[in-house]
């Protein structure tokens, strides 16, 4: 088995078998993986209550060559965004960046930009008032690392909106996180985006349905297709 060390967002988890675990993490290094801990669940369990989603850890993984799972043989707790999971909005908004991350992405297919890139938004939500702004920012910048952003001319939108959106393509994420988008803007923005999303994915997200839901988010009219062929 090849032992790999490394810095992994855990996306989401499920039970296994009565003392198991299966989690879902996403890597700089490796992308997203499989990975299994045994004996963390039970009376017994040796691993602390932080083997959770919406975590930073650092991880050892054994990777086995017959199995899609590797082991996970043990993890230390980097950063549990406390400032996140003290909001109901930021901790639902989390969910939903982490649920895109893990549908548009494969195994073991890394890119070091999308970790980074989600790293930093799990932060930025746990220190803005502004939620919505860093979160299309987040869309737009996984949209164009993944090659599925149209080009800026074809988008049919206002003026206004354009020009917003073109920041949030152009700016890096120390800046374009900070950026506070017009209301307006952005209303007119989110189901453009939410469509392409849906092109791509074929289906909408759980985690979105859940900030309609929840009342975070409005549910638009009618999902926008204004993008040109």
């Amino acid at each position: 088995m090849a032992l790999q060390k490394t810095e992994a967002i855990f996306l989401r988890k499920q039970e296994i078998r009565e003392t198991s675990l299966m989690l879902v993490g996403y890597s700089r290094n490796l992308g997203k993986f499989h990975g299994l801990a045994k004996g963390v669940r039970g009376s017994r369990a040796a691993v602390p209550w932080y083997l959770e989603p919406l975590t930073l850890q650092s991880v050892i993984l054994y990777e086995r060559r017959r199995s899609p799972w590797a082991l996970i043989g043990s993890c230390d707790l980097i950063d549990p965004f406390d400032a996140v999971r003290r909001r109901f909005d930021a901790t639902a908004y989390a969910a939903f960046c982490m649920e895109l991350v893990d549908r548009m992405t494969e195994i073991a297919d890394p890119y070091p930009e999308i970790f980074d890139l989600l790293l930093a938004v799990l932060r930025a939500l746990g220190g803005s008032e502004d939620l919505r702004s860093p979160v299309r920012y987040f869309e737009v910048q996984l949209l164009k690392i993944s090659g599925l952003l149209p080009e800026l001319s074809s988008f049919r939108v206002s003026a206004a909106a354009r020009v917003e959106l073109e920041k949030m393509i152009k700016l890096p994420p120390e800046e374009g996180l900070a950026l506070h988008l017009n209301s307006r803007n952005e209303e007119e923005l989110r189901p453009v985006l939410q469509g392409l999303f849906r092109r791509a994915l074929d289906k909408d997200l759980l985690s979105r349905s859940f900030l309609y839901a929840a009342g975070i988010e409005q549910v638009p009219d009618g999902l926008s297709m204004a993008v040109g062929a």
